[in-house]
């Protein structure tokens, strides 16, 4: 985000040559293109810089308090009913691959796009976490739980279907929900 919308704009400017009305047409330009949510990371991005210069005596004042912010809604999935949750798996039941990865999807909470990273280590489901902000690689171990247990009953390797094939197949058994819904359907039932 630095990268690709505070550099570019401000360049080698001195901290203290940057004014409101300059961060307002940035964060205005990203609102105007649809991208509220990075408009929301850049403002945060530019507070965190403006902050730390103002704690190092570097500036006086946040250029960012005299701006208008914009809110951006983030949406969050909807999680499926139990009587959801029973169609789901028993519409794929017929395909043991099928079956084995809407209920690792289920019942581990993985984000879609680790999936592909998902394996088997004595009791737990080891994937490669997809939201590592520093870029460094750290794995999430994942206990099996009793849920989990039976789908997973003689498997060695976990052969998990590709996030777009899952997907497309859950459109057509539960069109109301996404495939991200099987992450907050895994945290609702933790909480219950």
């Amino acid at each position: 985000r630095y990268q690709n919308h505070i550099q570019p704009v401000f360049q080698e400017r001195l901290l203290k040559s940057i004014l409101p009305p300059e961060c307002q047409d940035v964060l205005d330009n990203l609102v105007n293109i649809g991208k509220e949510r990075t408009a929301e990371d850049v403002y945060s991005i530019l507070n965190g810089i403006f902050n730390y210069a103002i704690d190092n005596y570097i500036i006086e004042r946040n250029p960012l308090s005299a701006i208008i912010r914009f809110k951006h809604d983030r949406k969050h999935g909807t999680a499926l009913t139990k009587a959801e949750e029973k169609l789901l798996l028993e519409s794929v039941k017929d395909n043991p691959r099928r079956l084995i990865s809407y209920a690792v999807a289920l019942y581990t909470g993985l984000r879609p796009n680790e999936y592909k990273t998902a394996r088997i280590e004595g009791n737990f489901i080891i994937a490669q976490n997809s939201k590592r902000k520093n870029k460094k690689i750290e794995y999430k171990r994942i206990p099996i739980t009793p849920m989990l247990r039976p789908y997973l009953i003689g498997v060695q390797k976990l052969d998990m279907l590709g996030a777009l094939q899952m997907r497309d197949i859950m459109k057509d058994i539960l069109p109301n929900h996404i495939l991200y819904d099987l992450r907050t359907t895994f945290y609702t039932r933790c909480k219950e």
